[in-house]
């Protein structure tokens, strides 16, 4: 891989934004203690499988104090009773514990699937709610090995090792204080079991450990909501355009000139009847579609379906969920209505938001490092070492 460097970012000045021209080079010190992020597993579950592989500590997450402890593993339901937990064993008057490893061999499952870190569990009204808290570098690591099973260009990665930190760190700073800061599904969290010590994403993390993009606000440096599109067909939207929330993210897309070269290639087409979309989306019938368009970005990022009476408003993920996301592959799109037939034809692929992957991989190609890609596509966002960042960031 590639091995690129990144610019020092001064705490006690003004952190420059990316520049046209290379900036100097130098080491950044590594930070001793890197955040963690806790990720809703199970929530209002009446039972849960949880299985533990080697030594570990059962605590109590309010005051840290010691319930138990194993040498040998325990592999039991845990549900909750009406005066406490139970798993294997009752735990009377106990509603909620916290499991840590003791050895780095210890392994936790949580229905069957392995997860990296501790596990909590908090025993409300007769459910369960299991909560995995881990390393946001080790987060990092699962989230790109689950998504990018094929592996892109040495820069490309190191790019989205940096995204996916960034987000990471939103959303931790963001929700600090609640009980947890995403579920498994919003991140697309598959554990960690998938992840290979010494792959082309796992040096890509490690050589970008710690760094994460900011943009500034109110004299602070502040991470921000993230994402990534697979091909945007020559222009990218912004954050809170295609997803529809505040993500403090910047409020523009940018030309993607590589993709805009290979629109044409990347035009796709599919047909889906109007009673079946029609069913799907609980109407009678379907006499027009409305399609709301970002204008700058030629994007849309949602819809209305309407019937003799009534109407149906959709965003572009829902969209996606009723026709097919093999069928709907972009949000770069037309819809026309014929005979009995409602025709999508669009470019690209994915929802448009964000680090154009295409684009990437063709800036890589041509010599250009992960800074420089991300500066194509976060222009006013800043490098920053998390050692830096205040531990009041959220917003």
């Amino acid at each position: 891989m590639k091995k690129w460097i990144y610019p020092l970012l001064l705490l006690t000045a003004t952190t420059p934004v990316f520049a046209k021209e290379t900036p100097s080079f130098v080491h950044v010190t590594e930070p001793t203690s890197p955040r963690n992020i806790q990720i809703l597993l199970q929530k209002d579950a009446s039972e849960v499988l949880l299985e533990v592989k080697g030594p570990y500590y059962l605590l109590n997450p309010h005051d840290g104090s010691r319930i138990a402890s194993g040498l040998l593993g325990k592999r039991f339901m845990v549900r909750e009773l009406e005066n406490g937990l139970k798993w294997g064993e009752e735990f009377p008057g106990i509603h909620q514990f916290y499991i840590k490893p003791r050895s780095q061999e210890t392994s936790i499952f949580v229905g069957g699937i392995q997860y990296s870190g501790a596990v909590a569990v908090y025993g409300v009204g007769n459910c369960v709610h299991v909560i995995n808290e881990l390393d946001i570098e080790t987060f990092v690591k699962s989230i790109l090995t689950s998504q990018f099973p094929t592996p892109l260009e040495a820069e490309v990665l190191s790019a989205l090792a940096i995204l996916v930190r960034t987000d990471a760190y939103f959303h931790a700073t963001k929700n600090d204080g609640s009980f947890w800061h995403l579920t498994s599904q919003e991140a697309g969290y598959l554990g960690s079991a998938l992840v290979i010590p010494g792959s082309p994403l796992e040096k890509a993390v490690d050589s970008t450990k710690h760094l994460i993009l900011v943009r500034r606000e109110k004299g602070e440096q502040h991470p921000f909501a993230t994402s990534w599109t697979e091909h945007s067909a020559g222009k990218t939207a912004s954050y809170e355009t295609i997803f529809r929330k505040d993500g403090f993210a910047p409020d523009k897309g940018v030309e993607a000139p590589h993709a805009a070269l290979t629109r044409a290639e990347s035009k796709w087409s599919c047909k889906v009847a109007k009673k079946t979309l029609a069913n799907r989306a609980g109407l009678s019938q379907i006499q027009a579609i409305e399609t709301f368009v970002d204008t700058a970005s030629n994007k849309v990022y949602g819809v209305r379906l309407k019937d003799v009476s009534d109407s149906y408003d959709l965003n572009f993920f829902a969209l996606q969920e009723l026709v097919g996301k093999e069928n709907l592959l972009s949000s770069d799109f037309t819809i026309s209505l014929k005979d009995d037939q409602v025709i999508f034809s669009g470019f690209g692929k994915g929802h448009g938001a964000g680090l154009c992957l295409y684009s990437a991989s063709a800036l890589a190609q041509n010599g250009e490092n992960a800074v420089k890609i991300l500066s194509k596509f976060f222009p006013d966002a800043c490098l920053y070492n998390v050692n830096a960042l205040p531990k009041n960031a959220a917003r």
